[in-house]
C-alpha cells in the first residue's frame, strides 16, 4: 500500500505542472497523390468552425511503421473532455457531412481511436515536427509506469514526452509512450548515450518485458497543427 502511494505521488509531483489531457485519432489511409487536397479539406473546413480554444487539431504523416501497417496519416483532436465534446458538436450537420464526403474521396479511414496521457513533460516542446509513439499491451500498469519513472530519471527526455493509456478503440495495445524531436537528424540520433542512460533504458526492458508486449513503434512528420 505504500509503495502504491509512493507512485501516486511521485506521478502527480512530476506532472503537476503539465495539465493531462484527452485525445482523438482517426487514423487515414490517403490515396497516393492526394495528400495536398486532404490538407486542404482539412484546412477549410476547421477554419471555417469556432473552434474550442484549446483543442488541438494536427495531421501528420505516417514516416516509418511496422509491416502491413496501413495508417499513412493522422487526424489527431487533444484537448479537455469538456472542450473535445463541444468540438465534436460542431463536427456535425450538412457541413460536416459535404466535408466528409469529400474527404472520403481522397482517403478511407484505417481506425478510431482515443486515450489520454498520464504524465508529461517538456510541454512546451509539444510543437516540434517529428514524433515517435511505442505501442504496449500492458499486464501491470502500476509496475510499467513506476518503472517508466525510474529511467526517465536516468534518461531525460530531450523533446516533449508523455505516457498514456488508450481508452477505446485500441487493437490489443493499451499503453502508449509518446515523444518528439525538432527535427530529423536528431529523431534519428535519438537513444541512450551514457553508460547510466544505457544502464537505465536495459533495466526498464528488463523488468516490462515480462508484463508486457511491444506492439511496434510508429514516427511521424506533422504536416499542419491548429492551435
Amino acid at each position: 500500500m505504500k509503495k502504491t502511494i509512493f507512485i501516486f505521488l511521485l506521478v502527480i509531483s512530476l506532472s503537476v505542472y503539465s495539465q493531462n489531457i484527452l485525445w482523438e485519432q482517426v487514423g487515414l489511409k490517403v490515396n497516393q497523390g492526394t495528400e495536398n487536397f486532404v490538407l486542404e479539406l482539412v484546412d477549410d473546413f476547421y477554419t471555417s468552425i469556432e473552434k474550442p480554444e484549446n483543442v488541438v487539431i494536427s495531421l501528420d504523416a505516417v514516416w516509418y511503421r511496422p509491416e502491413g501497417f496501413e495508417t499513412t496519416h493522422y487526424l489527431t483532436f487533444a484537448g479537455s473532455a469538456e472542450d473535445l465534446g463541444k468540438l465534436r458538436e460542431l463536427r456535425s450537420g450538412s457541413v460536416y457531412d459535404q466535408y466528409n464526403q469529400n474527404f472520403l474521396n481522397f482517403a478511407e479511414i484505417t481506425s478510431i481511436s482515443s486515450g489520454g496521457t498520464l504524465m508529461r513533460f517538456n510541454v512546451e516542446k509539444g510543437n516540434y515536427p517529428i514524433s515517435q509513439m511505442w505501442r504496449f499491451s500492458v499486464e501491470d500498469p502500476v509496475t510499467f509506469a513506476n518503472e517508466f519513472v525510474k529511467m526517465i530519471k536516468e534518461f531525460p527526455p530531450e523533446g516533449y514526452l508523455s505516457i498514456g493509456l488508450l481508452s477505446q478503440g485500441s487493437d490489443g495495445d493499451s499503453h502508449y509512450i509518446y515523444t518528439t524531436h525538432k527535427d530529423y537528424a536528431t529523431a534519428l540520433s535519438w537513444g541512450p548515450k551514457t553508460e547510466g542512460q544505457q544502464n537505465a533504458f536495459m533495466k526498464f526492458q528488463k523488468i516490462v518485458n515480462p508484463i508486457s508486449d511491444y506492439l511496434g513503434t510508429i514516427t511521424m512528420n506533422n504536416i499542419k497543427t491548429w492551435n
